[in-house]
C-alpha cells in the first residue's frame, strides 16, 4: 500500500509502536554459553523498537535469514569474539538476526526517499547496536534500507540473498583486475554454502567468460553446476590442492571456508600474480565455535595485515573481504535486480519457537547447504 495524501508518518509511528508496546521475537537475555544458542534462545514478547529518530523507518519484518554468524552474535563469539553486539539483559533483550525483508510501517519526519507501504530489505549493523531482525518489527536509518523495486522478488527471496549479494559484490571487487578478458579461471572454495552459491551466480552473470571450478562435497555437485560451475572438486575425496596439482592454474580463488591450510592449497594452484580473496581469514569458521585468545586475535589481525600489504612475495595477491553493512542500493541493483541473482534456500521455517530452534542447530553446524530463512508470515 502507498501512503495517502497528507499522511502523518510520525503519527503512524506512534500508533504502530506506542509506549510500552511489545512484539514477538526470538531473542536472548544473556550471552549464551558456546554451543547452547538453540536451547537457550527465548521466543516471546520483547519491547517494540520504540520512537523513531528523524530519518529512521519502522519496518514490519516479513522474512529474516539466519546463519552461523548470527549464532556467533548471540554467544558473543562473532569474529572470534572481537566484535560485539549490545550486551543482552532482561530489561534489554538482544534480538537475533541481521538480514531482513519487509514493509515500511512508518517514517521519521526527516525521511524523504521511502514511504509507508514500500517493500524493503537490508542488513543490520549489530555492532552499532542496531536492532535484530528475528522479530515482528525492526527499525533502521532510511539511507541504510534498500527498496525492492521488483515485485517478482518475494520477501523470503530478498532476505535470503541480501548477505550473499553484499559479500559477493565486495569479493568480486577485490578480484576485478583478474576477471577481465576471455580465458580467466576462478576457483570457488565452499561453493555450495549460502554465500558461495550467490557468488557463483554473480560470476556467471557478470563475467560470463570466466571458467569456474567449485570446491564442495560431492553430494552438492549438481547444485553448483546448475548455478554456474563448469567443474566440481569433491574435497571429501582428498584435498583440492592435490586434485588440482596438475590442472591449469587459476587467476582467482574465492574462499568461504578459511584457514591457513585452505589458503596454502589455493596458493598452490594460483597463477603468478593471481588473487586469493577470503571471506573468513586465517582461522577456519572464525568465531562460530569459540572465542580467540588475545594472542590469537592479534596474531590473526597481524597475519591479515601482513598478507594484504606484502603481496605474498609477488606470488599472489591476498585480500580479505571486509565490507561493512549497509547493503547499498547499488549492490542491490547490480547484483539482484540486473543480474537476477538469488540465494539457494536450504530451509524456510515459520515464525515459531520449535522450527527456529531446529534451524539454529542447522546454522550452527556450518553445513546448512544454503540459506535458512524465517518466513514471518507463517506462524
Amino acid at each position: 500500500m502507498q501512503a495517502s495524501k497528507g499522511y502523518d508518518s510520525t503519527m503512524a509511528a506512534a500508533r504502530v509502536t506506542p509506549a510500552g508496546a511489545t512484539m514477538m521475537a526470538a531473542h536472548v537475555t544473556e550471552w549464551c554459553v558456546i554451543g547452547t544458542v538453540p536451547d537457550k534462545m527465548l521466543f516471546g514478547e520483547v519491547p517494540s523498537p520504540g520512537e523513531l529518530k528523524k530519518t529512521e523507518v519502522l519496518i514490519g519484518v516479513k522474512a529474516a535469514s539466519m546463519s552461523g554468524d548470527d549464532v556467533g552474535l548471540l554467544q558473543d563469539t562473532y569474529a572470534g569474539g572481537t566484535a560485539h553486539s549490545c550486551k543482552p539483559s532482561t530489561a534489554r533483550p538482544l534480538v537475533g538476526g541481521q538480514d531482513y525483508a519487509g514493509i515500511v510501517l512508518a517514517c521519521g519526519p526527516g525521511c524523504t526517499r521511502l514511504r509507508v507501504g514500500d517493500r524493503v530489505c537490508g542488513i543490520m549493523k549489530p555492532f552499532e547496536h542496531q536492532p535484530g531482525t528475528w522479530a515482528e518489527q525492526t527499525k533502521a536509518p532510511e539511507n541504510e534500507v534498500c527498496k525492492i523495486n521488483d515485485d517478482s522478488i518475494s520477501f523470503v527471496a530478498a532476505a535470503a540473498v541480501a548477505m550473499g549479494a553484499f559479500v559477493g559484490y565486495d569479493m568480486i571487487k577485490h578480484a576485478a583486475e583478474r576477471l577481465t578478458g576471455s580465458s580467466q579461471r576462478c576457483l570457488v572454495i565452499g561453493a555450495s554454502g549460502a554465500l558461495g552459491t550467490v557468488l557463483l551466480q554473480m560470476l556467471r552473470k557478470q563475467h560470463a567468460a570466466v571458467r569456474i571450478t567449485a570446491v564442495c562435497s560431492g553430494k552438492n555437485a549438481e547444485i553448483v553446476r546448475g548455478l554456474g560451475a563448469h567443474e566440481v572438486i569433491d574435497y571429501t575425496i582428498k584435498p583440492f590442492g592435490e586434485q588440482l596439482a596438475t590442472a591449469e592454474k587459476f587467476d582467482v580463488a574465492f574462499d568461504f571456508v578459511g584457514g591457513k591450510q585452505v589458503e596454502h592449497d589455493a596458493a598452490s594452484v594460483l597463477a603468478p600474480g593471481g588473487v586469493y580473496v577470503t571471506a573468513v581469514g586465517p582461522t577456519q569458521y572464525m568465531g562460530k565455535d569459540r572465542k580467540l585468545s588475545t594472542g590469537e586475535t592479534f596474531s590473526s589481525l597481524g597475519y591479515i595485515i601482513r598478507k594484504s600489504f606484502c603481496n605474498c612475495g609477488g606470488k599472489y595477491k591476498y585480500a580479505m573481504s571486509q565490507g561493512y553493512p549497509p547493503l547499498t542500493a547499488e549492490i542491490w541493483r547490480s547484483s539482484v535486480i540486473e543480474s537476477g541473482v538469488r540465494a539457494t534456500i536450504a530451509e524456510e521455517v515459520p515464525f515459531a519457537d520449535a522450527p527456529i530452534r531446529q534451524a539454529l542447530r542447522r546454522a550452527a553446524s556450518n553445513h546448512a547447504g544454503g540459506r535458512l530463512v524465517i518466513n514471518m508470515e507463517k506462524k
